[in-house]
């Protein structure tokens, strides 16, 4: 009982220290959260638009057939990166638009290329393949609104009501968001589930009761369920859970004790999902965790740390690039956001010094928020598949709750505005950008194709505006989507892989990702000026004499100046137009 009133005392010093005007006023704070969901309402709309829009990505159709074969057939192992839940999830709304699931009875096998391939096949000559892939992105959409409303809980109970608003503003006032959050993938459950660690154990360390650390608990299995990264969040937890104990005072086995039962319910969590899924798997599994989930880290242990080709600003890579991570948040986030995001930090310390901030609120802080985001930062740093800045999610996530002490020192009318300026900046940008979101990069690094690659511009999002625009072209097509999508499902298109450059002349269309990196299959492409773009992810081309085979530079060239293509020297060509 003691401990319990010394938590509820802490609870009251840090509310009544981190905002003292927002307790004060609850009208306010009402107003705060109705501009939260206004900013949830146009971002959902916009991101609906975009999901019908754009067409699958390169990983859409593995987690989709992978979620429905786990439901239908209780296969949990067709994909082979574990783990299932959020996939299953997703999977759920595409049941209802009758999806044609093919099947050989040769279940519980990892055919996750073949099989996505023939699923893509199956949807294509059914005429499903639109419907079935808007389907899968409205768990996607769901999850990043609740996600929206995580950051402004977690924001909230740290530092007040207004704090929570600017948290959540700085998740939904962005094009990388909206770019990333209509997508079926992995990366935003992740984050979603890594907020509510860090919302439940915050939510520990106040009340220190049963209850929270159950749903710490709770939340750590969800995470673990979400991305094999989360053991790190999980282990992250128990050791916070643990040494905290000990600074209460607590007894060693009062602190064992409550450390086994957070790891008890997340172990539960987990293997409830494979039981729902697939019983039969506690016959073949080791008690730690389901064999499938086991199977999955070997796998990625092995699939994770092959080389990828890489290319950022310039320059091209295989293998890890430390730089590159941060570099690529300067390209993928919106100008107003990163200075939010810098600044906020900044002015957290100095609330924490000028005593603004209690001690304890920077403790919880600290260890629920910053060293969460870092630990998940540091991981991705060696990382050698330097595929997008889609795997930094989570601690972009947790940085703005970091940022959202900005609220507290915005008590003058005239820092007020400039906040909203900033912020009413950074939701133009976000409008803008739709309906390319997905290849949006902050200026000056436009166009994106020639400063970024794979999902950071061109993830196969704009295979519908291909087949519309080869009508009667004719064109040679290049194109970088998921298994199963062909150069033969573009009208009238003849392959351009593996065609010499010297006997090629007409209509060429390439996907950003085939020019760019270490290993291009496009090399001599980049040397000669598309005459547009398609979505900012396909370049055109226009030939009217044969283009030679000779390398081009590793930047791609900007937009042709005439309506033909031609081979062009550094700072000729112009800057960027699109379609």
């Amino acid at each position: 009982m003691a401990q319990e009133r010394k938590a509820d005392q802490v609870l009251l010093d840090d509310q009544a220290t981190g905002a003292p005007t927002q307790v004060s006023r609850p009208d306010r704070r009402h107003l705060g959260l109705q501009l939260v969901w206004v900013a949830i309402v146009a971002f959902l709309v916009l991101g609906g638009f975009e999901a019908w829009h754009d067409s699958p990505t390169f990983d859409e159709p593995v987690y989709v057939s992978a979620g429905l074969v786990a439901v239908l057939h209780h296969d949990v192992a067709d994909n082979a990166e574990h783990p299932p839940l959020f996939k299953v999830l997703a999977a759920l709304p595409v049941l209802a638009v009758g999806p044609v699931v093919p099947g050989d009875g040769h279940w519980n096998t990892n055919n996750e290329r073949s099989y996505s391939t023939r699923f893509v096949r199956a949807q294509i000559g059914a005429g499903t393949l639109h419907r079935v892939t808007v389907a899968s992105r409205v768990v996607p959409l769901i999850e990043c609104a609740l996600l929206a409303l995580a950051l402004y809980a977690l924001a909230s109970l740290l530092f007040g009501a207004w704090a929570g608003v600017v948290a959540a503003l700085l998740w939904l006032l962005d094009p990388l968001v909206l770019g990333l959050a209509h997508i079926d993938g992995v990366d935003l459950p992740f984050a979603l589930t890594t907020v509510l660690v860090s919302l439940t154990l915050v939510r520990w360390l106040r009340r220190r009761d049963r209850s929270s650390l159950l749903w710490l608990g709770a939340a750590c299995g969800a995470a673990v369920s979400a991305q094999s990264t989360g053991l790190l969040l999980g282990a992250l937890a128990t050791v916070v859970v643990v040494v905290a104990a000990r600074r209460a005072g607590q007894t060693g086995r009062a602190t064992w004790l409550a450390a086994g039962l957070m790891v008890g319910v997340a172990w539960v969590v987990v293997w409830a999902v494979y039981i729902a899924l697939d019983p039969s798997i506690v016959l073949h599994s080791w008690p730690i965790l389901p064999e499938p989930y086991v199977q999955g880290l070997r796998y990625l242990a092995t699939h994770d740390t092959a080389a990828s080709p890489g290319f950022l600003l310039g320059t091209a890579w295989s293998g890890a690039n430390v730089w590159f991570w941060p570099a690529t948040l300067l390209v993928k986030l919106s100008t107003p956001i990163v200075a939010l995001l810098v600044a906020g930090p900044l002015v957290l310390v100095g609330l924490v010094r000028s005593g603004v901030v209690a001690r304890s609120t920077w403790r919880q802080t600290l260890v629920a928020v910053i060293v969460p985001a870092g630990v998940l930062f540091a991981f991705e740093l060696p990382n050698p598949r330097t595929l997008g800045v889609r795997y930094l999610l989570p601690s972009i996530a947790l940085w703005t709750v970091a940022a959202a002490p900005l609220a507290l020192v915005v008590r003058r009318k005239m820092m007020g505005v400039g906040l909203g300026a900033v912020f009413l900046a950074a939701g133009l940008l976000t409008a803008f950008s739709y309906p390319a979101s997905l290849a949006w990069t902050a200026p000056p690094f436009t166009p994106g194709y020639r400063v970024a690659t794979n999902s950071n511009v061109d993830w196969g999002q704009d295979f519908g505006l291909l087949i519309t625009w080869s009508r009667g072209r004719h064109p040679r097509v290049a194109y970088f989507g998921p298994r199963g999508v062909t150069v033969g499902d573009v009208p009238g298109a003849r392959p351009l892989l593996g065609v010499a450059p010297t006997g090629i002349s007409g209509w060429v269309a390439a996907s950003a990702t085939d020019l760019t990196g270490a290993s291009a299959p496009l090399a001599w492409l980049r040397g000669y000026c598309p005459v547009r773009t398609l979505g900012g992810s396909i370049l055109i081309y226009y030939f009217s004499t044969p283009p030679t085979s000779d390398p081009g530079p590793t930047t791609p060239a900007a937009l042709c100046p005439g309506s033909a293509s031609h081979r062009v020297t550094a700072g000729v060509a112009r800057g960027a137009r699109g379609a």
